[in-house]
C-alpha cells in the first residue's frame, strides 16, 4: 500500500508510487486505487480514519505489504476480554487524537473572544453516517422521548459516559461520537496549560486580539467530562428550544442536583450535529444570543 496524498499533481504522485514498488508493470494484474473525497480542513485524524475504512472494505493487505507483516515480531493474541479491553483503549486514544487537533489554540482563542466558535468537518462523514444511523434506531426504539418541558420542543435519550453502547450493535454507532465529544475537556484544559505557560503573568495577562475574557479562560483549566450525555432529536414543523443559558445564575435550580450534572457546573457546552447535507433553508439553525 502506497499513500500518495492529496497534490496538484496526483497523477504524477501516482505513477511515482507504483514504480517505488520495483514491480514490472507487465506484473500489475491487480491494482486498486481508493480515493476519499475529504474536505479541504480534513486533518490527520480524519485520513487516517477514511485510510482504516478502506483497509476494512477490502478485506486484507494487499500482497505488496505481506514482506513488511512477516518482518514484524508476532505477538501472542490476547484473549477476548483482554482485545475488548484493547480496542476500547485504542477507540479511546484515536478520539482523543481527534479532539486534541480540532481543539486548537486558534479555537480556544475565538471561543473566548466571541463566546462561541464553529468547527467544520470535525470527525469523517462514514463516522457521522454510522452515527445518524444509530440515533435513528434509537429514535424508532422510542427510547428517546420528550421530556415536557415548557420552551423545547425536542426529545432526548441520556447516554452513560461509562456505559456507551457496544460497537456492532445497533446504537453502536453513536460511540465513537460520544468518545470525541468526552475528550474535548482533556483538549480544553491542554490548550489552557500551554498558553497559560507561555504567557509571563498566566491567565491574567492573556490577551487575544483585546482583552481576552478571563474567566472564560480560566474556566478551561477545570474543564470535566460529564457523567451523561445528551442525545436531542427535533422533529421540525417550527419544532425549537427557546432562548436560554446553561449556566444560568438566576436559575432556581441553578445549584441543585448532584455535582457535575449541576447547572452552575457547566464551563463549555460542546454541541455535535448530524444533519447530513445541511443547508440553511432547512431551517434548525444555531442562534447565539450575545447580549
Amino acid at each position: 500500500v502506497h499513500y500518495v496524498g492529496v497534490a496538484k499533481d496526483a497523477g504524477n504522485a501516482l505513477a511515482s508510487a507504483a514504480s517505488s514498488t520495483g514491480i514490472d508493470p507487465d506484473d500489475l494484474k491487480d491494482v486498486t486505487v481508493a480515493w476519499a473525497d475529504l474536505p479541504k480542513t480534513a486533518r490527520k485524524p480524519a485520513l487516517q480514519a477514511a485510510w482504516k475504512a478502506w483497509l476494512g472494505a477490502v478485506g486484507y493487505a494487499p500482497e505488496g505489504n505481506t514482506a513488511v507483516a512477516a518482518s514484524t515480531p508476532a505477538e501472542k493474541a490476547p484473549s477476548k476480554p483482554n482485545a475488548a479491553i484493547q480496542s476500547q483503549e485504542d477507540a479511546a486514544k484515536e478520539a482523543a487524537a481527534i479532539a486534541d487537533d480540532v481543539v486548537s489554540t486558534e479555537a480556544i482563542d475565538k471561543l473566548c473572544k466571541d463566546g462561541f466558535v464553529i468547527l467544520d468537518d470535525v470527525l469523517p462523514t462514514h463516522v457521522l453516517t454510522t452515527c445518524l444511523t444509530s440515533a435513528n434506531a434509537l429514535h424508532r426504539s422510542k427510547k428517546i422521548v420528550n421530556v415536557g418541558q415548557e420552551g423545547r420542543d425536542d426529545s432526548i435519550a441520556v447516554l452513560r459516559s461509562d456505559d456507551l453502547p457496544a460497537e456492532g450493535t445497533a446504537f453502536g454507532g453513536l460511540s465513537p461520537c460520544a468518545r470525541m465529544l468526552l475528550a474535548v475537556p482533556v483538549a480544553l484544559r491542554a490548550r489552557f496549560a500551554e498558553r497559560e505557560g507561555s504567557s509571563p503573568g498566566g491567565a491574567e495577562s492573556m490577551v487575544v486580539g483585546g482583552e481576552l475574557p478571563r474567566e472564560t479562560f480560566a474556566r478551561l483549566a477545570t474543564a470535566t467530562a460529564p457523567d451523561r450525555l445528551m442525545l436531542a432529536n427535533y422533529p421540525g414543523d417550527g419544532a425549537r428550544y427557546v432562548t436560554h443559558l446553561d449556566n444560568d445564575p438566576t436559575d432556581p435550580g441553578h445549584s441543585e442536583g448532584e455535582p457535575g450534572l449541576r447547572a452552575c457546573d457547566r464551563a463549555v457546552t460542546v454541541i455535535l450535529y448530524l444533519n447530513p447535507n445541511w443547508e440553511e433553508a432547512h431551517g434548525g439553525c444555531l442562534r447565539v444570543q450575545m447580549e
